[in-house]
């Protein structure tokens, strides 16, 4: 049973979520992981030809609130046929008459003289009284056959109605979508737009869409299935896009709609719209937000222009009606003035009869869509529009001829026969009537230029998005997006024929299920690092195969439930396995009471044979740090405190600060060996190797007296006055460093474990963090810790000055020595200047130690002394140049040693 514990866990695992999964409670997180993933996928192409009709705040500050009258509408149609617009889809119900009804026969009639136009269509059946004749008109009219199993659509439509309405699946088994259940539920039915415009459409779609059990839209119904007459409803979108593409069959199959030679672009291809189980097209968004998202344009400007060119003709009528005057107050003194004006204002007035005249056939369509009356043929579209622009150009032709000039000279004429306030009040009256002229035509050409090369071959939507709009949705990018977008998206996913295919949902548990087994049963003799590292990636893998799938090829596996059971899988695996392992646990949980430092717990937890008694050799560096004069110290605090309260009050500064440098040597992948009273112990490379420990060990150097100037700054009411200077007694530490082979392990019992760290070279560590007394400085390294420091990618990082070689107390070997001073990049000029004139000068100093024989030159002495003077004016804050210079000056006065080897034998430790 213990050998296919790894299995049955997994199938247990899988089963459990599998069933929980079918109840539908995880939809909500499926529907966000589709989000993200499809997020991943290559943003769609957006269709030149869409173009955003709405009705924005712009257009409501400049027509008026909403609801507006209906001319509104009509005269929008019909300055985008006039503009070369190709399509026109309102996402507005216009289900009931207003209060004026001419105004409603002039927007029907404008419908059918812009020729393309589409009208709405809801699928529910709302509380309007249509007559029988008037929705068999629509069916007959706009509803369609296709090939296929209608069961498949209406049964897609139930579910997706159901899920609509109760925003879940679960439950959906109960009903008997064949009966009465499915009639009591859904309410089927038609409403469309009142007869009296839909008459007047070339076509007409449904506007319902689906809302996925989180509010957002990821998807859209197609078909809709006419239980009355047996024929499917096309959505508002798709159903002029079947106009446009003309495709000679509609066919649907359990998983698509085939568009057959359908043609597109001006290729003839058969078109295969993939759909989820319920029969819905994934919409492939657009990545980008709404208003960044295809071009857009407010009714606003369309009412400006029929602004304009009302003012036209307006302005030419009250000319007309000033030369009157004038012509009144000196009989027939401007006749030669009235013909140009009276044969723009006469042609306008052609213009609008010839409108009304063609509006006038308008009276609508069959029930075979041919139009009652006739209709409007090209000819007549042409001529018509013929006539406006001629009258355009004309009435810009009249302003820039000069007439107003002719007249003013005229009036001027006139003056004694007008008098002089007569003069004035017609020169003024004209000479404003004709600026305004001039300003309405130069901004109606160059709107309706603006906008003819926006609108041409424009496939139009018309919708609300001003913000206090209602007509919002959300989608996977975007919170608050109005539904004209939504169409839009429609459009673009079927014409750019780039659609998200939904896969099978359990096809992701089959995924799921195999490379768990397979990540089990190859691991399971492994280590735990190896099982652990194949778990992750057995479900990282499950998330890289659906982004994958969408990014490269749109198919879009249902994940959630796959992932839970590759996370839990392995998670329950690996419990068992603990379980079953009680020797290991046992083991673990007693080496972990013997340690502290949390790195390593960290790595005994990885690697339990580093539990075991025992260590081995490494190249490591050791770090040891003493308090300066600390003895005097504890003695200012006794003094001030009492030997009772001092004590507390030195542990309790002494924890804090051994703390904040503790932190500064983990914080650069230190591991803390012990303190001893004041001194810390600690090394770098161990547990965790480190090629680098040896600068990191000098970094750690640096970083505590960093942190050490901050806890003095901070701390300085804390700590005592130090009677010698009456300022704080302030805290100062030395760092001693060494690089070398060192033993490094699990020391003591197995009862009480030590990890540390023992050898010769830890001791030249120790050592060395007390020489640094002698040279004045901080930070002391051995030579073999500096040259693994400066080497590699860290060479030239840290700043040091070479000192030169030391002897210690019980250590025979001569020791090469370096003065750690800081980051380069870190570093003020001055001291980095310093640091190299010292290291200058310390070159001129060592000279001649290879040949100990030969007498040193006391002029090289002196040169050396000169360039640490230097070096000691231009940073006289460090102490050892000074130590140098006295070793120089000594050396001068008392005579060179006879043996010269730049060797100091230490006395003391």
């Amino acid at each position: 049973m213990k050998k296919f514990a790894g299995l049955i866990t997994v199938a247990l695992i899988t089963v459990f979520w599998t069933l929980i999964s079918l109840t539908g409670i995880f939809s909500k997180f499926e529907n966000r992981l589709y989000d993200l993933f499809l997020g991943l996928k290559k943003a769609p192409q957006e269709a030149p030809e869409l173009l955003l009709v709405e009705i924005d705040n712009f257009a409501l500050d400049e027509i008026g609130p909403w609801p507006w009258k209906r001319d509104i509408y009509g005269n929008a149609l019909l300055r985008m046929k006039e503009l070369g617009a190709s399509q026109a889809v309102f996402d507005i119900e216009f289900l009931s008459p207003s209060n004026f009804p001419e105004l409603d026969e002039y927007f029907a009639q404008s419908l059918q003289f812009f020729g393309n136009s589409y009208l709405t269509i809801n699928t529910s059946e709302l509380e309007i009284p249509y007559t029988d004749d008037e929705l068999n008109y629509v069916r007959n009219r706009f509803l369609f056959n296709f090939e296929g199993n209608k069961d498949i659509i209406e049964e897609g439509n139930h579910k997706s109605h159901y899920e609509a309405k109760f925003n879940t699946l679960r439950g959906y088994d109960k009903y008997d979508w064949s009966g009465e259940d499915a009639k009591n539920i859904l309410a089927e039915g038609m409403s469309p737009a009142m007869n009296q415009f839909i008459s007047r459409a070339k076509g007409a779609g449904f506007t319902n869409v689906i809302v996925d059990a989180d509010g957002v839209r990821r998807r859209i119904e197609l078909l809709s299935f006419d239980s009355t007459s047996g024929k499917i409803t096309a959505q508002l979108i798709l159903a002029p896009l079947l106009s446009k593409i003309q495709p000679e069959k509609i066919i649907r199959t359990k998983n698509k709609i085939i568009l057959q030679n359908a043609t597109i672009d001006g290729k003839t291809k058969t078109l295969e719209i993939p759909l989820d189980e319920y029969g819905r097209m994934v919409i492939n968004w657009t990545h980008n937000t709404y208003g960044k998202a295809y071009r857009h344009e407010s009714v606003m400007f369309l009412h400006q222009m029929d602004k304009a060119e009302d003012n036209i003709y307006l302005l030419l009528k009250e000319i007309l009606s000033t030369l009157e005057d004038i012509d009144s107050a000196v009989y027939n003194s401007v006749d030669d003035f009235f013909e140009v004006p009276y044969n723009l204002y006469s042609a306008y007035t052609d213009i609008l009869d010839y409108k009304n005249f063609i509006l006038s056939a308008c009276t609508g369509y069959d029930i075979n869509s041919y139009p009652v009356d006739g209709g409007i043929d090209e000819a007549t579209y042409e001529e018509y529009f013929t006539l406006r622009e001629n009258y355009f150009k004309d009435v810009a032709e009249f302003i820039i001829t000069g007439y107003d000039d002719k007249l003013q000279e005229k009036l001027f004429e006139l003056r004694d026969s007008l008098g002089e306030e007569k003069y004035e009040e017609f020169s003024t009256a004209f000479g404003e009537l004709f600026d305004i002229l001039k300003n309405e035509s130069e901004m109606y050409n160059s709107l309706f230029n603006e906008k003819k090369n926006i609108y041409k071959d424009a496939f139009c939507i018309i919708g609300h998005t001003a913000s206090s709009s209602t007509d919002l949705g959300t989608t996977p990018f975007e919170r608050s997006y109005p539904n004209v977008g939504t169409h839009a998206n429609v459009y673009n996913t079927i014409i750019q024929q780039d659609f998200v295919k939904q896969i099978n949902w359990i096809w992701g548990i089959i995924i799921s299920f195999i490379l768990l087994i397979i990540t089990v049963e190859l691991t399971k003799k492994k280590r735990v690092l190896i099982q652990n590292l194949a778990g992750v990636a057995a479900i990282l893998i499950v998330v890289a195969i659906p982004s994958i799938a969408m990014r490269l090829g749109g198919l879009y596996i249902p994940s959630f439930t796959a992932i839970l059971i590759s996370f839990t899988g392995y998670l329950a695996v690996t419990i068992m396995r603990f379980i079953l392992a009680d020797k290991d646990k046992k083991f673990l949980q007693a080496t972990f009471g013997a340690y502290v430092a949390p790195a390593v717990v960290a790595e005994i937890v990885k690697h339990p044979e580093l539990a075991s008694l025992g260590g081995k050799s490494e190249n490591l560096t050791a770090l040891f740090s003493d308090v300066m004069t600390f003895s005097g110290f504890t003695e200012v605090i006794n003094n001030e405190a009492g030997e009772e309260k001092g004590a507390e009050r030195l542990v309790e500064i002494l924890n804090d600060y051994l703390g904040v440098l503790s932190d500064a040597i983990m914080d650069c992948n230190g591991t803390i060996d012990k303190y001893v009273g004041d001194e810390i112990v600690s090394f770098f490379g161990a547990p965790i190797p480190a090629k680098n420990n040896a600068y990191d060990a000098c970094v750690a150097g640096i970083r505590m007296l960093q942190a050490e100037k901050k806890f003095n700054e901070e701390n300085k009411d804390r700590l005592p006055i130090n009677p010698k200077t009456g300022e704080p007694f302030y805290l100062h530490s030395r760092v001693g460093l060494n690089t070398g082979n060192m033993v490094v392990g699990n020391m003591g019992t197995e009862k009480k474990l030590n990890y540390t760290i023992m050898g010769n070279n830890v001791n030249l560590a120790s050592r060395l963090e007390g020489t640094n007394k002698v040279y004045g400085s901080w930070i002391m390294c051995s030579e073999s810790t500096w040259l693994k420091a400066n080497e590699g990618e860290y060479e030239g990082k840290l700043v040091a000055r070479k000192f030169d070689c030391v002897r210690v107390i019980n250590v025979k070997k001569p020791v090469g020595i370096y003065n750690i001073l800081g980051l380069k990049d870190e570093m003020c000029e001055e001291q980095i200047k310093a640091a190299e004139i010292f290291n200058q000068g310390i070159e001129i100093y060592l000279k001649g130690t290879d040949t100990p024989e030969v007498k040193k030159d006391v002029k090289e002495l002196k040169e050396a002394f000169n360039l640490f003077k230097q070096a000691d004016e231009m940073y006289p804050e460090d102490l050892s140049s000074k130590v140098f210079m006295k070793r120089c000056a000594d050396y001068i006065k008392d005579g060179v040693p006879e043996i010269w080897d730049g060797v100091y034998t230490m006395t003391s430790k």
